[in-house]
């Protein structure tokens, strides 16, 4: 856990949440930005742990959004289930503002307050160093890693609220790995365990390029209430980990986001500082500040409307430049065995190459700026 040297400057980790009790909430979760890439609409409804695999997608619902001269845009569902996404070349606007209208197949009905995308300054510069933290030992994969510092100009106006988030992506040679002895079934595209477990590990290679996703597990929020109209240097924004001599693919995002969005990440941030980990955070705290149900009003939502413009930067860094004698990366080993079918057998259908599956962890879709 990191705090920054500003009160209003705030770092924290964050993972999933446990709920305090059985109840179950509607959880929309809406990104409008001036990127086509990152608009979007998730609708999960939560069990009484608040964990991504528990979270069901909430399907065939109408999702839209009006601006402020009554345009209404509508929202298609896609991959994965329950997220939705715009028309082709749906970009927001700076100035423009939006409100959220969602209806599900049961009837519940929901809507935002109307929030309006603010201008977000260009990032006008990033150093990385390697750093390392004696407080671990030298197994722990926390102790040396490169730490990514930012400069940018605030705005003029007053009330500005910024947000980072990155991306790094990393090609990969297998797309499938299954254990206990289970082997991959390509009629149902994931591992079958056999009826008598075994220690065995098998590998499988992908069928095309394919590359896994990574994206930052903290929230790292910022508001211009000390700093306003000023440079602030030094900013840090992502610890990236000492794990391989390969360049890093690293994608970073500066987003100036609403007063609304801004309290509502903070209030997680608090409750982290005061609980010492997000698995102690209550439901309460995600209940969103921006969403309510037109059909019962006394529904509790959890979530967030957010609309936001964003600055990219996309540099690979080079982990072989200033590392200290005897500081090595952690390269994770590779456990099991590479499957290839037997000799011969292609020919009556086996099959050795994994499809690429498309998700919020893995894509076949080239990475913006890839060079390798």
């Amino acid at each position: 856990m990191l705090v920054g040297m500003v009160t209003w400057a705030c770092i924290n980790p964050i993972n999933d949440f446990i709920q305090v009790d059985s109840t179950s909430f509607t959880t929309i979760e809406a990104d409008i930005s001036d990127d086509a890439e990152l608009s979007k609409v998730r609708l999960t409804s939560s069990s009484n742990q608040l964990t991504s695999q528990l979270a069901l997608p909430i399907s065939k619902a109408i999702v839209s959004i009006t601006d402020q001269n009554g345009l209404k845009t509508s929202f298609t569902e896609g991959i994965p289930r329950g997220t939705y996404y715009p028309p082709k070349g749906f970009v927001g606007k700076v100035g423009s503002t939006y409100k959220l209208n969602v209806k599900m197949l049961s009837g519940q009905t929901y809507e935002s307050t109307e929030e309006t995308m603010k201008a977000v300054p260009e990032i006008e510069n990033t150093i990385t160093r390697f750093e390392i933290f004696d407080q671990y030992s030298k197994v722990d994969v926390r102790r040396s890693g490169f730490t990514v510092y930012l400069d940018f100009k605030d705005l003029p106006s007053e009330g500005d609220y910024y947000l980072w988030n990155w991306k790094h992506y990393e090609q990969l040679n297998y797309c499938a790995t299954c254990t206990d002895g289970a082997k991959y079934d390509f009629n149902r595209l994931d591992c079958v365990v056999p009826r008598n477990p075994t220690d065995e590990v098998l590998n499988y290679l992908c069928d095309g390029k394919c590359w896994s996703i990574t994206t930052n597990n903290d929230l790292n929020v910022f508001s211009d209430a000390l700093t306003n109209g000023q440079r602030v240097v030094g900013r840090q924004v992502a610890r990236i980990p000492f794990d391989n001599w390969s360049p890093y693919y690293f994608r970073l995002e500066q987003r100036s986001i609403t007063k609304n969005a801004f309290a509502f990440y903070q209030s997680l941030i608090a409750q982290v500082q005061s609980s010492g980990s997000l698995f102690d955070v209550p439901a309460e705290t995600r209940f969103s500040l921006n969403i309510k149900s037109l059909t019962n009003p006394t529904e509790r939502v959890l979530g967030i409307f957010n609309v936001f413009s964003v600055r990219k930067k996309i540099f690979l860094i080079d982990r072989k430049q200033n590392i200290p004698i005897n500081e090595y990366p952690m390269i994770p080993p590779v456990i099991g065995l590479l499957y290839s079918c037997p000799p011969g057998a292609s020919a009556f259908g086996c099959k050795d190459q994994v499809p690429c599956m498309e998700s919020a962890t893995r894509t076949k879709i080239t990475p913006e700026g890839w060079v390798f």
